[in-house]
């Protein structure tokens, strides 16, 4: 792991503060339920974009298919939850039906799993592919490994790019930051328990904007 140096830390403070100033910038001008949510597709186009600009970004060993990432815990921000669960919502009936019977499939088998020992498949994955990936969550774009082969061994240590990970720390910190600023929850959550509530109870959203907790 690497350690940051005094420049870097301040570096990485600077970049989260103007962050959050730019986030907190439009929540403000914009108060309402529906941009409150969809607002954090912002987050997810600028760490993709970090990801894919990024010099080394040829030496990453991702690939579709590869889903070794997919088998631990992934924690998503509310607004993330949320965003997702609209998108499943346009989804057939029939087919919403599925993802929810799967979701509580999942949510009784990882309840009572500490993060240590949480090694299981993502809920979202279907043969080896992410089926929410355009509004996949932020934590989930920024992982990225130089060696497919150490990410086969739970709990390894896995060779990545400094510069993107810090980069995309930032945003994420910077936004959840803006949220957290105009008194809207922004902390993470176990990504298939969350969903399930969020589809489950259709007041959780007003609900989280008028500042209830929804997932605690």
């Amino acid at each position: 792991m690497h350690m940051l140096s005094p420049e870097e830390q301040s570096e990485f403070l600077s970049a989260i503060e103007k962050v959050q100033h730019a986030a907190l910038n439009q929540l403000c001008a914009n108060q309402s339920i529906p941009f409150a949510i969809t607002f954090i597709s912002k987050l997810q186009l600028s760490v993709d974009q970090v990801v894919h600009t990024s010099i080394d970004r040829q030496s990453i060993d991702c690939r579709a298919g590869c889903s070794h990432c997919c088998n631990v815990r992934v924690e998503a921000l509310e607004p993330e939850i949320f965003l997702i669960a609209q998108e499943l919502r346009k989804n057939p009936p029939d087919k919403l039906r599925e993802v929810i019977v799967t979701l509580r499939q999942h949510v009784e088998i990882v309840k009572d799993v500490s993060i240590q020992n949480y090694h299981f498949q993502c809920p979202f994955l279907k043969d080896h592919l992410c089926s929410i990936y355009p509004v996949r969550p932020a934590i989930c774009i920024k992982v990225h490994s130089f060696d497919v082969e150490k990410c086969k061994t739970p709990g390894a240590e896995i060779p990545q790019n400094l510069n993107i990970v810090l980069k995309s720390d930032a945003l994420i910190k910077g936004t959840a930051n803006a949220y957290q600023q105009i008194k809207l929850s922004a902390s993470g959550h176990e990504l298939g328990q969350a969903v399930l509530l969020a589809l489950t109870d259709e007041s959780s959203e007003t609900k989280w904007y008028n500042g209830e907790p929804i997932f605690d």
